[in-house]
């Protein structure tokens, strides 16, 4: 039994809407790797490991919310992770895991905290099949506290990170 005359246009209309669906572009796979800090300030901070483990759960939604990525669960690759740490100082060693993941993209973020006050935050992207980077985001932030760190990931997701280069 076909439908009545009368819904063929609205049934032509709702194909179409759900093939448009289809082909708009999908979040892209990336591995969000944990945090690491390298701290020459003198003054190491109560708490840092718990904040940077929140700030990597913080850029992993950010990233999720933006609808242009699809992070990766890491969690079955926890051991893997904790023996590469600093993420920042083993070159491509996280690409393997990455792939391993599924992900397309790794973003490998760091804290330089220089003073009580100063801290440099760092993410580089980079294609897990080439290993080119393809972008390097990085910004002071004030402060040692999870709020401060939140506002750095904020920005440089959504004010660098997410902008468009042209």
């Amino acid at each position: 039994m076909s439908p009545p005359k009368c819904l063929g246009p609205l049934v032509a209309a709702g194909a179409a809407l759900f093939a448009g669906a289809a082909l708009a572009e999908a979040p892209i796979p990336i591995a969000v790797f944990p945090f690491t800090i390298n701290d020459t300030s003198g003054y190491p901070a109560p708490g840092q490991q718990e904040r940077l483990a929140v700030a990597t759960k913080e850029l992993t939604e950010t990233l999720a919310a933006s609808g242009r990525y699809r992070p990766v669960d890491l969690a079955p690759y926890s051991k893997e992770i904790a023996t590469l740490q600093p993420a920042d100082e083993c070159g491509e060693c996280w690409a393997a895991l990455a792939r391993k993941a599924g992900a397309t993209l790794e973003v490998i973020p760091s804290v330089q905290k220089v003073s009580v006050l100063i801290s440099q935050m760092t993410m580089w992207v980079a294609n897990v099949q080439t290993m080119k980077y393809g972008r390097l985001v990085q910004g002071q932030i004030r402060g040692d506290n999870a709020e401060a760190y939140a506002r750095g990931i904020d920005f440089l997701v959504r004010q660098e990170l997410l902008k468009k280069r042209g």
